[in-house]
């Protein structure tokens, strides 16, 4: 197998490693160099890298979104259907400026209750105004 040294690099990366401390580690300090390493042993490194990348980006099988995160999902769908041209930071100003006035909170303070009554008002209210005043 031949070295593919881009793809060992975005591992390292990955992994919040340089190239030089990941081979270090594995040689046990006799090398940072991956020249100097033998085809077997990169191979045995690049292997235990993979293991190691594929363990860090699972996700664990109990893991469930948080309550409300579907409401708060549609509360930007609805808010980039209306300022598309904005930024994902920018629809997040809009959307807690509007949640501060209607309930005094952030929208990510909102429970799940105060979401869902949030959501109805900028369903029906907010975003038939907007889309009539882009007709006139």
């Amino acid at each position: 197998m031949s070295r593919d040294y881009r793809r060992f690099y975005a591992m390292c990366k990955a992994l919040g490693k340089t190239k030089e401390e990941a081979v270090f580690e594995f040689t046990e300090g006799r090398t940072k160099s991956c020249r100097e390493m033998s085809d077997q042993e990169f191979d045995q490194l690049f292997e235990m890298m993979v293991s190691m990348q594929s363990s860090v980006q699972r996700i664990p099988n109990d893991w469930e979104p948080a309550p409300g995160d579907a409401m708060r999902k549609k509360m930007f769908s609805i808010a980039r259907e209306m300022y598309f041209h904005k930024s994902t930071a920018e629809l997040k100003i809009i959307i807690d400026d509007f949640c501060i006035k209607q309930k005094k909170k952030p929208l990510n303070r909102l429970d799940v209750i105060e979401l869902g009554q949030v959501l109805s008002i900028f369903e029906t209210k907010v975003k038939p105004d907007h889309l009539k005043e882009l007709k006139r």
